[in-house]
């Protein structure tokens, strides 16, 4: 569905797509909303693709901005300029949107490091993008969305001084705040808005596509390679000599059956 210009019926406002996939609102906390998960698998918010104990986790709308996020981050990996070199780009786009395991039921579950990134923004510092608006933009969006995993409560509730007190209230403080920008759906559209009307914020600047090139995914080490025994480590001539001279190898010295 799409909206036709008035004053032109050949330009188009915008689409409505996926239908069948849409989410009644009103319905979210109901018995009556449908657990399925939609988009790309390496772009889905982490919350959907982390063990819930059988819990049903329903999708909603800001899943969907932290998927913008994800999508985003891999798109500026892949296509700006940044100090990556090809073999630390081919492991950090693997590891943060690749990695996974899965359970006994062969269900897939996300790795670790996504989230890591989502709360340390190690990711975003180690690429160093040569575009200043493009990293102030994941910067203040990640900001923004790793409060969904963060508790405050857990992360000082070993220390006990007055300062780490501190540093926890001021904490919860930060992410009660940035919850409800969350909640809030203008959010997001307006925080783009405002970035890219900045005219501090050079858009021309290595704003260029880059086309960053992959290595091949590295090859493991299989689980079938054999332990070398101890007799393999001595040669048989070695064994040979020790026995004539008398003295004897670790091999020779274990004890027959009984």
């Amino acid at each position: 569905m799409f909206k036709r210009d008035k004053g032109n019926r050949d330009k188009v406002q915008g689409y409505l797509i996926d239908w069948d996939l849409s989410l009644d609102l009103a319905l979210v906390d109901t018995a009556e909303a449908q657990p399925e998960r939609t988009g790309t698998w390496q772009f889905l918010a982490i919350r959907l693709l982390e063990p819930n104990q059988g819990e049903s986790v329903v999708q909603d709308r800001i899943d969907d901005v932290e998927s913008f996020y994800h999508l985003l981050l891999w798109m500026a990996l892949r296509y700006t300029a940044h100090i990556l070199d090809s073999e630390h780009l081919t492991s950090s786009l693997r590891e943060n949107f690749d990695a996974s395991y899965r359970d006994r039921e062969g269900k897939p579950y996300i790795g670790t490091a996504r989230l890591a990134n989502m709360e340390s923004d190690s990711l975003i510092k180690k690429a160093c993008f040569a575009n200043a608006g493009i990293e102030f933009i994941l910067q203040r969006m990640r900001r923004v969305l790793c409060e969904r995993y963060t508790d405050p409560k857990v992360s000082f509730k070993n220390d006990t001084d007055s300062v780490a007190q501190r540093q926890r209230e001021l904490a919860e403080v930060a992410k009660e705040a940035y919850l409800k920008r969350l909640e809030n759906p203008q959010w997001l559209p307006d925080f783009l808005r405002e970035v890219l009307d900045n005219k501090e914020i050079d858009w021309e600047a290595n704003g260029g596509r880059v086309n960053h090139k992959l290595m091949k995914p590295p090859k493991f080490a299989t689980s079938n390679l054999k332990r070398k025994t101890e007799s393999g480590l001595h040669p048989e001539g070695s064994r040979k000599v020790s026995r004539k001279s008398g003295t004897t190898t670790p091999q020779d010295n274990r004890s027959g059956p009984n």
